[in-house]
């Protein structure tokens, strides 16, 4: 009777522990399995963007726009050193290319001189640009003007009023330096005798596109009356 009695308390110990083993292992240890799996079908895969490997590169747009680097810079009708210079850009100016070749940029719209002629176009050296807007100091925007008006008359007694008078007409946009560049610079008026008056032309050589400047007074005026 007591073997009996002890088999049945080993059986009701085993099952006891077996029954705190499903409980306090078994089925938290399977929940959390369960929880996971459902997490795993619940998360989105992971989108490719542009940064990850494998896209191909998005290539950059080309730079067309630049600045004139140099203090003065020959606009050419062919891209070559050799081809005939068509007008000057100075430093600081804006262009807009439309094509790039060989070293050379484009500037203008292909036009032909005569019917059956080639075609031709303004070019610039790429050497010579810059896609950063040169920084001019105001002693290198004086040196410039200077250059400008190196020939005019009596500059050393008026060099001041016609540094001024000139950079106020270049930067208005009446005038260009290729305007001072014809001339050398300030001639002096015969039409104007009891005045100190020099005249510049801008835009053409007719008498429209003549201006004067009386350097006593700094007045700037279109007809001689």
């Amino acid at each position: 009777m007591k073997k009996i009695l002890m088999i049945v308390m080993l059986l009701l110990g085993l099952g006891g522990a077996g029954a705190g083993y499903y409980l306090f292992y078994y089925q938290p240890m399977h929940e959390l399995a369960e929880a996971a799996k459902a997490g795993q079908k619940d998360t989105p895969a992971p989108q490719e963007t542009e940064s990850q490997p494998g896209q191909p590169d998005v290539p950059k747009p080309e730079v067309m726009d630049y600045f004139v680097e140099l203090p003065k810079l020959g606009v050419r009708e062919a891209p070559n050193e050799d081809a005939f210079v068509e007008r000057w850009m100075y430093r600081g100016d804006k262009v807009h290319l439309y094509e790039k070749k060989d070293g050379w940029g484009r500037v203008s719209q292909y036009f032909v001189y005569q019917e059956g002629g080639p075609e031709i176009a303004e070019w610039l050296p790429l050497s010579g640009l810059s896609e950063q807007a040169p920084v001019i100091t105001a002693d290198e925007r004086n040196k410039t003007l200077a250059a400008y008006i190196a020939k005019s008359d009596d500059l050393l007694e008026f060099e001041s009023i016609f540094l001024q008078k000139t950079d106020q007409l270049l930067k208005e946009g009446t005038c260009d330096p290729d305007d001072f560049a014809e001339l050398g610079g300030w001639v002096r008026s015969v039409k104007f005798q009891n005045r100190d008056v020099y005249f510049i032309y801008c835009g053409g050589l007719s008498q429209a596109d003549k201006i004067y400047l009386n350097v006593q007074t700094g007045e700037i005026f279109y007809n001689a009356q």
